[in-house]
């Protein structure tokens, strides 16, 4: 059974979570390289030696949220590609899904509509590391596969214009929090979507 955190630990993990809250908002508004630690510490409210205490350095901080956005992901990935479903639900359960992981923590969704200006970890830079990335792509692939998406189209592009459909939404939600259905409305739009990518491309 998993134990309960103490007081003190539970201290800690509000500490490094304020940390990086204001580092990622940081970077994203001056860039990485205009940030320094001095500036995180004040905007935090602690000593700079506190803000060593939880990360060796700023590009730490920059890794770790990278790897928060991954971590989010992992486990639906597996259970993704176990899993018999149709590649259409997967993908439309998958936008869902990873909609409201977004929408209910606040750093990744910060992490998600901006990302870090940092060359070496964008927090969701597109390539094969990334797991959100990755696992969209897997999925597109299966439903072409399938064919509920036709396979003329550049899946990578797919890809793209799906991650517009998860900004968009996720920025409609940030205006009408009350009352919207992040997960339902981000699915609504998906299936737009795949219903026009049944047919082939129309020629220009």
């Amino acid at each position: 059974m998993k134990k309960e955190p103490t007081p003190r630990q539970r201290q800690a993990l509000e500490m490094r979570a304020k940390i990086q809250s204001a580092a990622l908002t940081l970077f994203n508004r001056e860039g990485f390289e205009n940030v320094s630690v001095e500036e995180i510490a004040q905007t935090v409210g602690c000593s700079v030696g506190n803000i060593y205490h939880y990360f060796k350095s700023k590009d730490e901080l920059a890794i770790r949220v990278t790897q928060m956005v991954d971590e989010a992901y992992t486990d639906l990935e597996q259970s993704y590609l176990a899993s018999a479903v149709p590649g259409r639900e997967k993908l439309l359960d998958f936008v869902g899904r990873s909609l409201e992981i977004s929408a209910r923590d606040e750093m990744l969704y910060k992490a998600f509509i901006h990302g870090l200006r940092y060359p070496e970890q964008a927090v969701l830079k597109k390539n094969d590391t990334r797991v959100y990335f990755r696992l969209l792509r897997e999925l597109v692939d299966i439903c072409q596969k399938e064919g509920s998406i036709h396979p003329s189209y550049d899946p990578d592009a797919l890809v793209e214009d799906l991650v517009v459909l998860h900004r968009g939404t996720l920025f409609e939600w940030r205006i009408y929090q009350e009352g919207f259905d992040v997960a339902k409305q981000g699915r609504r739009m998906a299936a737009a979507l795949l219903r026009g990518w049944q047919t082939p491309p129309a020629e220009t």
